[in-house]
C-alpha cells in the first residue's frame, strides 16, 4: 500500500481566471498561493493542506465545465450552516443551485450541490463529527 497525505489538488480548466478566483475566495475563502504564469493559479483553503488550481489556458478553452466522469466534488463544512444563507452566498459569488436537502440517520446531514461560474458542479455539506 501507497502511504499519502491524502488528496493534494484539483485543477480545473476555467474560462476566466479571475472571475474563477473571486468566486472562490468570496464562497470559500480560498487564499492565492501563487501564480503559475499568466493562465494559472494555485489557491489554499484555508487552514488545509488542500489546494485549487485554476488553468484558464486558452488551449484547453474547450475543456471548461467539463467532468470528464467525475460527478463532483465536495467541501465538508466546519459548522451547520442555514442553507438557504448559504445559497445566497453560492449566488452573490456567481454560482448557481442545483439540489438541497438532508439525509443520514435521523436527517442531521445537511447538503447543498452547486455549480461554480464555469459549470462546475461540487457540493457543501455539513454532518455531526463522528
Amino acid at each position: 500500500m501507497i502511504q499519502t497525505y491524502g488528496l493534494s489538488h484539483i485543477q480545473l480548466t476555467v474560462g476566466d481566471l479571475e472571475r474563477s478566483i473571486r468566486f472562490y475566495r468570496h464562497l470559500l475563502g480560498m487564499e492565492e498561493l501563487f501564480r503559475l504564469g499568466q493562465h494559472a493559479v494555485m489557491l489554499r483553503t484555508p487552514n488545509s493542506h488542500e489546494v485549487f488550481t485554476l488553468n484558464a489556458d486558452p488551449d484547453n478553452i474547450p475543456q471548461v465545465g467539463k467532468m470528464g466522469g467525475i460527478a463532483h466534488f465536495g467541501f465538508r463544512l466546519r459548522e451547520d450552516l442555514e442553507m438557504a444563507a448559504l445559497l445566497n452566498e453560492v449566488e452573490l459569488a456567481g454560482g448557481k443551485a442545483l439540489e438541497s436537502g438532508t439525509r443520514g440517520q435521523d436527517k442531521k446531514e445537511s447538503y447543498l450541490f452547486v455549480s461554480d461560474p464555469d459549470g462546475y458542479e461540487f457540493e457543501l455539506f455539513w454532518m455531526p463529527a463522528q
